[in-house]
């Protein structure tokens, strides 16, 4: 068996396999009740796959790998953050398992001193979405009265339309990625924030004695209470 992820022409395979991984999908069958039947099923449309596995990147080698050792952990943790915004396919040979996903969560840490990160891998069936256009309404376009037309359809937005950004505190034991999950939903797009806050955000981290803001090659990874942050739509 060999698990691989790939995001157009770039691919890894993870070096070591899950001892378990999970597959699942939700159905929006709706249970209502009759009053002369009781309860009955309505069947609804198949919810979109999620897999989840957990394993780690070998900080050293090991026979039991799919392969040598050939990259450091972090180059595997790089890689998937990149991917993050993007549709990722995975592959699980031996399996019905190709999907096209998105990574719905990922986290890594070290364990203990051997080198090895470990990670979970959560990521959710992509379905890209498809668009109609909506059919011209000849009425409204029609100026049969041969006067002015409505002034109230060729307003222009005003500032109440505009989206607002909002603010946001660093408090103590933040991170971008879960300030990301608070404000979107989703931890991945904790890069949003950092681009729109990068030069607070390497301001504060110079002025806590660090260099940047980057750690094991994630931007943002160091943030101290006090920042003040732009959140952006």
């Amino acid at each position: 068996m060999e698990i691989w992820l790939k995001n157009g022409t770039d691919a890894i395979q993870l070096p070591i396999l899950p001892s378990t991984f999970t597959v699942s999908v939700e159905n929006s069958h709706q249970t209502v009740n009759v009053q002369t039947k009781g309860d009955v099923t309505i069947l609804g449309k198949t919810g979109l796959k999620t897999v989840e596995l957990t394993s780690f990147f070998p900080g050293q080698d090991y026979s039991f790998a799919a392969y040598a050792k050939d990259r450091d952990p972090y180059d595997y943790i790089d890689k998937i953050l990149s991917w993050q915004e993007k549709a990722v396919r995975i592959t699980i040979t031996d399996t019905n398992i190709n999907l096209q996903t998105t990574i719905q969560s990922f986290s890594y840490g070290e364990p203990d001193i051997s080198g090895d990160v470990e990670f979970t891998l959560s990521m959710q069936e992509y379905r890209k979405p498809t668009y109609t256009k909506p059919p011209k309404d000849k009425k409204n376009n029609n100026n049969s009265g041969g006067g002015k037309k409505d002034d109230k359809n060729n307003k222009k937005p005003g500032k109440d339309n505009k989206s607002k950004s909002k603010n946001y505190t660093v408090k103590k034991g933040d991170t971008l990625w879960a300030i990301a999950k608070k404000y979107y939903g989703a931890g991945s797009k904790y890069t949003k924030i950092y681009n729109a806050n990068k030069s607070v955000i390497e301001k504060a981290a110079k002025k806590h004695g660090k260099k940047s803001s980057t750690n094991k090659g994630v931007k943002g990874w160091w943030i101290f209470p006090g920042t003040k942050l732009v959140i952006p739509k």
